[in-house]
């Protein structure tokens, strides 16, 4: 897919002129105005005082590039494989809960828009939309399912397991950093509190309609969520990976990594991948920014897995930044959910554009005929950050 100089097409999709977006940041602007505000501040909070959300954002402004002088590739290749599965560039669709109370489209746009664009969703089994319904619209996309003892205890993931195997699912990916559910702003919608909420539902007719015309399906947003309570939630432990090992012979992601030793157990237990991932910022606060721990985490497991990273990317430039560091891809969460406000599945498409074109502009920049050139010797890193600076010593 391309996109011209004013950000009007992106392969099959349009959006309307005053939706526009030319970047991750103008998308943010756009779903502050569409949502109603408890619902942007759902989506843009993290743990405690956010300060690692923020850190997570902050950490690839402290990694600067070296760009090579009249060295402009004609071609710059930015697909990449993960897990067997060739994708368009190293950008993935991470798990989100509660998608569908930012566009009724949900996790079916997000389905539809990595398809399109030829990448990997994986999908939250509290996303609003069930995996059957997005495997039928699926098509050749890959999916990932996330599965977690949070949600029914093991009986709940047992059945799930068994489901996704059924309809084809290509992956699991199993978190393993929420311990205790995400301390985030609390949205509980029966009749008397979207009273509560008119005036700020009438100052957000879009996304109002658009709930109403979902059915507005509280139970669904409820449990998407947790506003529900599940008496069989549990955290999920070590052992929960072990058995998840045996009842699966697929891949298994294991997703909320920040250190060498829980690296190494994971790859121990069975990983076939690991996403470095402090869970955006919403689990525990005052934890590392993902990308400061990233190279730690990639030397642990000595390219034995596939090594992935999420939180705080918001342009193809960090992207790139990620993959200097020895990631193999990222995933991209919040920054596609304010695509999917802003536009739905156009949206969402939309955001993969912007950085698959910054990714390319970038390794224009950097002499790189291909993602796979890039290394450390690409970038520049804070003096703190130690371990990786002996590397280039």
């Amino acid at each position: 897919m391309s996109i011209d100089r004013r950000g009007r097409t992106q392969g099959d999709y349009r959006l309307p002129y005053r939706w526009h977006f030319d970047s991750v940041a103008e998308a943010e602007a756009l779903a502050r105005k569409v949502l109603p505000r408890a619902m942007y501040l759902r989506l843009n909070s993290g743990a405690g005082e956010s300060r690692t959300m923020r850190a997570n954002g902050q950490a690839y402004g402290d990694v600067t590039f070296r760009p090579r002088a009249a060295t402009v590739p004609p071609i710059r290749a930015t697909s990449t494989t993960i897990l067997g599965v060739p994708i368009t560039a190293p950008v993935l669709l991470a798990p989100v809960g509660a998608l569908r109370l930012q566009h009724p489209e949900g996790a079916a746009a997000a389905v539809d828009a990595a398809g399109q664009f030829g990448t990997i969703c994986a999908i939250s089994p509290a996303s609003g939309h069930s995996f059957d319904e997005l495997a039928s619209r699926s098509g050749a996309t890959p999916l990932w399912s996330q599965v977690t003892t949070a949600i029914g205890g093991r009986d709940g993931a047992e059945k799930q397991i068994a489901t996704v195997h059924d309809l084809g699912y290509h992956a699991l990916v199993v978190t393993v950093d929420s311990a205790l559910r995400p301390k985030v702003p609390p949205i509980r919608l029966n009749t008397r509190t979207v009273v509560g909420f008119a005036p700020d539902l009438i100052r957000h007719p879009r996304w109002t309609a658009k709930f109403v015309r979902d059915g507005m399906r509280l139970g669904v947003a409820n449990r998407a969520v947790g506003a529900t309570p599940d008496p069989d939630a549990r955290p999920l432990a070590w052992d929960d990976l072990r058995w998840m090992s045996e009842l699966w012979r697929g891949p298994i992601v294991v997703k909320g990594i920040l250190t060498a030793d829980d690296a190494r157990r994971a790859v121990d237990l069975g990983a076939a991948a690991i996403v470095v991932s402090n869970h955006g910022g919403l689990t525990l606060d005052d934890v590392p920014a993902t990308l400061s721990v990233l190279r730690e985490v990639v030397e642990a497991v000595n390219g034995q897995v596939q090594v992935l990273i999420d939180g705080g990317i918001r342009s193809g430039n960090d992207v790139v930044k990620a993959v200097a560091l020895g990631a193999d891809a990222v995933l991209v969460g919040r920054a596609y959910v304010m695509g999917l406000a802003a536009g739905g599945a156009a949206g969402v498409g939309r955001v993969l554009d912007i950085l698959q074109d910054d990714i390319q502009r970038a390794l224009a920049f950097l002499g790189c005929a291909s993602i796979d050139e890039v290394d450390l010797s690409h970038v520049r890193i804070p003096a703190d950050w130690a371990s990786i600076r002996s590397e280039l010593n």
